[in-house]
């Protein structure tokens, strides 16, 4: 039953006592207490405060008006019913269940209803019940036509209650939007630098010059690719970072874009295969969903029902995680993007169309974990994947974990040749679409007048655009642009962001055949992820040897425990740190031990060198649900975009290419998303 149906219903007993008592009918008193219990007895909910307020008011009327012989509660039915009415809002503001809560909950789907916002909704809307209730009781002593205004109060009473839950929701979203970002690109503009080709540059450069825009990339390294990079030592190659990529599933944003520059993903990937080592167990991951849900079930038992209940919800709220994304241009847009796309009904509509999803959204993984699970192997192993965050299950936002959950549903993927391989290709994609790609290219300055972009200068160089898209961390930023076109919220802002965990990793040349191991190893015990890389793809290793890369994930402040770098010291103590991680691989692959014929590593410092990211923060910013937020993808300047970890959705290959998405549609003016192109 509809919530103001019900609500009729639950003020039936009210009406007919006022109406006739107000025409001197003590019969009043009974028609309410007889409709009271007929509702009362017919409601499945017997802690209903309306319902046990309204029967208990006209057995107390009852008594008094048929037993003692009071008239009182006839003579002054607007008085005592309205008063009652009111101590009962009060009342249930008091205990924290404001009743009109059990009105609105007929109206909106379950997912709704334990939502703050529901929850503080309801009471302001039980507030100015009280508030007309009490007046109403007050104007109900004055004499006639004065009295009758109270039927006016119950009119605006009404309406509030019709009107308000609207307007502060869209109130809410209103202050959670930038105080920038609404500017829109002149249409005529086909001018465009790329300051950076990390992923999420390469992918919106890419897609822009298949559009016809003239883009230029500018790159300080002597390779693309950013983390997405690979090298050479001794005929062995190894990967900057990269071990696995998500977003090859059927709306997966990497597929979309390959899929768009007119290349097949299915020929470029290789599926990967993982092994976790959990509480000295090995435990082989099956690379189908079904197959690895089964698995679980089987090594827990116990837990079997609760382990099916438990993906059926994760699928669900993945694949709504994904379901506009046709309508969105390829990706997930975040919250003014959807307002802007398809106006404020939209967000009011998102828990109702996507239940699942909601459900996940302001709950840390831990505790979605606790809900369905006693089993603390089972939940560790669970949380394995929450290295691709960088942060711990407590502050591991369950809805961010859902992306990472699609390991388990579509899968992780190499690419063949190594990571450098898929950066090469989608800077050969600009280059043949009349782009430029330029390396060792250090932007210094970007140019703003009149709060406009204009251009870059690198290296002395002077190159003009009236767009031009950040791939770098935002904290650069601020060096790069004019402190007088930044306004202070937002510099504020970028200053409060934390860096993410850095990273130490240990690179192998191996002299064995390594190819019966699982090419990707989770070992949690260790703290350590081993990549046996040229298991995915044999050209990676001379024959018969093998490329290893080990790594670990440490905090921020690890960054200024190696030392400067270069020095005796920091040679000595990266090399003492990576015989320790290869000790700690030995204890899987014990051919680690002898058969090492080269070696290379990695230190914080290693990555802030080659990718710009202070402290050598392998995810820019800390990931944490608490954490400060990452900036919107367009900046307070005109024309001057962000993409890549430094903005939404955050880090990872999958995180960086929806980025890179949305900031191609958006300077194309989402004209893409209506031709489909």
């Amino acid at each position: 039953m509809r919530g103001w149906l019900w609500i009729l219903l639950l003020f039936a007993p009210w009406i007919s006592y006022w109406v006739l008592c107000g025409f001197g009918m003590p019969i009043g008193v009974l028609a309410g207490l007889a409709l009271s219990a007929a509702l009362y007895a017919a409601n499945p909910d017997k802690r209903s405060l309306m319902c046990l307020t309204a029967l208990t008011f006209f057995c107390a009327a009852s008594a008094a008006t048929y037993v003692l012989g009071s008239t009182v509660f006839v003579e002054m039915s607007g008085f005592f019913g309205y008063a009652a009415l009111f101590l009962m809002a009060i009342a249930s503001i008091v205990v924290g269940k404001p009743y009109t809560y059990e009105v609105s909950k007929r109206d909106y789907p379950e997912v709704y209803w334990q939502t703050p916002e529901f929850v503080e909704i309801n009471k302001a809307i039980t507030l100015v019940w009280a508030l007309v209730f009490l007046v109403s009781a007050l104007i109900s002593l004055l004499p006639q036509p004065i009295s009758l205004a109270s039927y006016g109060l119950v009119a605006v009473g009404i309406a509030f209650s019709a009107v308000y839950p609207l307007k502060h929701i869209e109130k809410m979203i209103r202050s959670k939007l930038p105080s920038y970002g609404d500017w829109e690109v002149d249409p005529s503009v086909r001018d465009v630098v790329i300051v950076g080709a990390g992923i999420g540059g390469l992918v919106c450069g890419a897609l822009l010059a298949k559009r016809g825009y003239r883009v230029t990339v500018l790159e300080q390294h002597s390779m693309v690719g950013g983390y997405c990079t690979s090298f050479r030592r001794g005929g062995f190659v190894f990967d900057g970072g990269v071990e696995s990529i998500s977003g090859l599933g059927e709306k997966g944003a990497v597929r979309f874009v390959l899929r768009k520059l007119g290349y097949d993903p299915d020929e470029l990937f290789v599926k990967t295969r993982e092994e976790y080592v959990v509480g000295g167990k090995r435990i082989q991951i099956p690379d189908d969903f079904c197959l690895f849900v089964d698995m679980l079930c089987e090594r827990y038992p116990d837990e079997a029902e609760n382990i099916k209940r438990f993906f059926e919800e994760v699928e669900a709220a993945y694949r709504e995680m994904h379901a506009d994304v046709d309508k969105t241009g390829g990706a997930p847009v975040p919250l003014p993007l959807i307002v802007k796309l398809f106006g404020f009904k939209s967000i009011l509509d998102f828990p109702k169309k996507k239940p699942h999803f909601y459900k996940w959204m302001n709950k840390s993984l831990k505790q979605v974990l606790d809900e369905f699970f006693e089993n603390k192997e089972l939940k560790q192993l669970l949380s394995t994947l929450t290295a691709y965050l960088g942060t711990s299950p407590e502050e591991t936002e369950a809805a961010s974990m859902l992306a990472i959950y699609g390991y388990y549903i579509d899968g992780g993927y190499y690419p063949k040749g190594g990571s450098q391989a898929f950066a090469n290709l989608l800077a050969k994609a600009v280059e043949e679409n009349d782009g430029k790609v330029l390396t060792k290219r250090l932007v210094e300055k970007i140019l703003v007048e009149d709060g406009e972009v204009v251009g870059v200068v690198a290296d002395d160089e002077f190159f003009e655009a009236s767009v031009v898209v950040v791939n770098s961390n935002v904290k650069n930023l601020l060096k790069m642009v004019d402190s007088r076109w930044l306004p202070k919220d937002f510099v504020e802002q970028v200053e409060k962001l934390r860096p993410s965990v850095t990273a130490f990793m240990v690179y192998l040349g191996v002299d064995a055949d390594l190819s019966h191991y699982t090419p990707l190893i989770k070992f949690v015990d260790e703290g350590i992820g081993i990549v046996i890389n040229s298991n995915l793809d044999p050209s990676l290793a001379p024959k018969g040897k093998s490329s290893v890369s080990i790594i670990t994930l440490l905090p921020p402040e690890a960054y200024d425990e190696f030392g400067k770098r270069s020095t005796p010291e920091y040679l000595e103590k990266k090399k003492a740190f990576a015989q320790k991680l290869v000790e700690k691989a030995a204890k899987a692959i014990p051919e680690l031990r002898e058969r090492v014929e080269v070696m290379d590593a990695a230190t914080p410092k290693t990555f802030e060198r080659y990718t710009l990211n202070p402290k050598g923060a392998i995810y820019a910013f800390d990931q944490s649900m608490n954490a400060p937020k990452r900036p919107y993808f367009k900046t307070p300047v005109k024309g001057l975009y962000l993409v890549g970890a430094s903005t939404f959705p955050g880090a990872g290959i999958e995180a960086v290419t929806i980025s890179g998405v949305i900031a191609a549609n958006d300077i194309c003016r989402w004209g893409v998303v209506a031709q489909g192109s």
